[in-house]
């Protein structure tokens, strides 16, 4: 139970910063074709974080360092 429950927690704290940084870079250029976050969408993704978080990074990296 303590691993859901990790699992679970997890998840929510990377929710809680994407959200965050949705809010915060909302006018950033970076962020303007991303669709506003739905109380489903953030459930999904504390649900299936571990997809989430490595296509997040995979994206910020191939944009950060490949599409100058």
């Amino acid at each position: 139970m303590d691993m859901v429950l990790n699992y679970i927690f997890i998840g929510f704290v990377i929710t809680f910063l994407l959200d965050y940084m949705s809010e915060k870079f909302k006018n950033h250029v970076g962020w303007e074709n991303v669709p506003e976050w739905t109380w489903g969408a953030r459930i999904m993704f504390m649900l299936f974080w571990p997809l989430g978080t490595a296509l997040f990074i995979y994206t910020f990296i191939k944009i950060y360092f490949f599409d100058k």
